[in-house]
């Protein structure tokens, strides 16, 4: 059985190679973003994944 899943994940962008990129993101801007996922665990104790962008392409 197929199912459609949904999931908001926070995408951290690190580094001067994506200082001229962050001025074009925009919502509903479409892009592609590839990285590794990891636990960041809040000062509050709470957990969440979160992307670690390696790569960020534009689509439109």
């Amino acid at each position: 059985m197929q199912r459609q899943v949904y999931c908001v994940i926070q995408v951290i962008l690190s580094g001067e190679r994506f200082e001229r990129l962050t001025d074009k993101l925009k919502a509903g801007v479409d892009i592609q973003v590839s990285g590794f996922i990891a636990l960041q665990q809040s000062r509050n104790g709470q957990s969440r994944l979160v992307l670690h962008a390696e790569n960020v392409e534009l689509k439109n």
